[in-house]
């Protein structure tokens, strides 16, 4: 049973009229100035990759042609860098949050049509970029150390201004290891790395997503959420798609190695590529006997070397299948979550995973929603009996 059904969301946003969008800037609503400024062009980017997600505004009848400037004292409240922003966006007086983050950069646009102001808002990832560090963490893995990293003064202060809502990091597997390894002076350090940089690193090694969803930050393993969102195809809410098998970049075994210095002795660990890529017999043999090695220096032990091989696995694995679509605007669409591709075929319907979801509010096309899933099989859909 999915999360949402499309008639259900149909009825709730009657027929999908009247596209809105609600943004509050530092708690102040913007369709509440004064100043008759318009708000338009309006663009959500939101990934559960290790990128930032980003949004976009653009603010007119902002500039004044008699005095040839703009108006700073009615725009100013919704333009400040550093300031709060949330984003909603639905249909009549129903609206649902997608975006949470900062005003990171802003433009101040004039050209032979109308100047405008775009304004560009980035989640806590904007801020994890900048700082380089070279220093012990206090944490003995890898998890606690992703708290720790959470705990610093500047990220304290994004709660305060509730642009981190709610830090939610799963424990790494390395937790409560140090007797069973008989290691008793590990350490977790920062080589001359972001926070941004480290925490990716530490996702990486795990087999970990790292992302936010409006304001809640995610440390989580990856593809932890199994609950389908939607089902979505061409008889609902699917209006363009282009769906891509591909085989090439598959090979049948992943192996990943490190040497114990030590007891010189080798770490290794193998996984085969096992997944149903076609519905034929053709497809298999091109693969068969074909490995990938990664020779991983960081690895310690049996079991990491193990979680680095899934983490590789499934990395390569979600290359196979890809789904680009647009959607009628649809706010409960997002990154991080399953959906169904149905009533399309045997051949294209599957299950994806969502990993990028663009929102897109403007006076031209109204409001469309345009997604990005993978799949790494094709026999998801006959599982699910879609």
């Amino acid at each position: 049973m999915a999360a949402y059904v499309f008639n259900d969301l149909k009825n709730k946003y009657e027929n999908f009229s009247s596209p809105i969008a609600v943004i509050k800037v530092n708690g102040k609503e913007f369709s509440k100035n004064k100043a008759n400024l318009v708000l338009s062009d309006i663009e959500v980017d939101l990934s559960c990759g290790f990128e930032a997600s980003v949004a976009s505004f653009s603010i007119y009848n902002s500039f004044d042609k008699i005095s040839s400037k703009f108006r700073f004292e009615d725009i100013k409240a919704y333009i400040f860098l550093g300031s709060s922003v949330e984003i909603s966006l639905g249909y009549g007086t129903e609206a649902v949050e997608v975006f949470v983050g900062f005003i990171s950069k802003v433009n101040f646009v004039h050209n032979r049509d109308i100047p405008y102001v775009q304004v560009t808002a980035m989640d806590v990832k904007g801020i994890m970029m900048a700082n380089n560090y070279a220093k012990q963490l206090v944490a003995d893995n890898f998890g606690d150390a992703v708290s720790e990293i959470f705990q610093k003064s500047a990220y304290v202060g994004l709660q305060n201004k509730s642009i981190i809502r709610a830090i939610q990091i799963t424990p790494t597997p390395d937790k409560g290891k140090k007797a069973a390894n008989r290691e008793t002076d590990r350490t977790i350090e920062m080589v001359c790395e972001s926070d941004y940089e480290f925490v990716v690193k530490a996702a990486k090694k795990y087999n970990y997503e790292f992302f936010t969803d409006c304001g809640y930050v995610l440390f989580r393993k990856a593809k932890a959420n199994k609950e389908v969102l939607m089902d979505i195809g061409a008889s609902n809410c699917l209006r363009a798609f282009d769906v891509e098998y591909d085989i090439t970049g598959l090979v049948e075994t992943i192996q990943a190695r490190s040497l114990d210095v030590g007891k010189a002795k080798l770490i290794q660990a193998k996984k085969k590529f096992s997944n149903k890529i076609s519905k034929g017999n053709k497809a298999r043999p091109f693969i068969k006997k074909s490995e990938m090695v990664y020779i991983d220096p960081t690895i310690s032990s049996q079991e990491e070397a193990g979680y680095r091989v899934d983490s590789l696995m499934e990395e390569m694995s979600y290359r196979f299948g890809t789904l680009d679509g647009e959607c009628i605007g649809m706010p409960e669409l997002k990154p991080g979550r399953f959906i169904n591709l149905m009533e399309l075929g045997e051949a294209v319907e599957n299950q994806f995973y969502l990993v990028n979801v663009r929102h897109v509010i403007n006076d031209a096309e109204g409001f469309k929603t345009k997604i990005c899933g993978k799949a790494a099989s094709i026999e998801a859909a006959s599982k699910l009996g879609i």
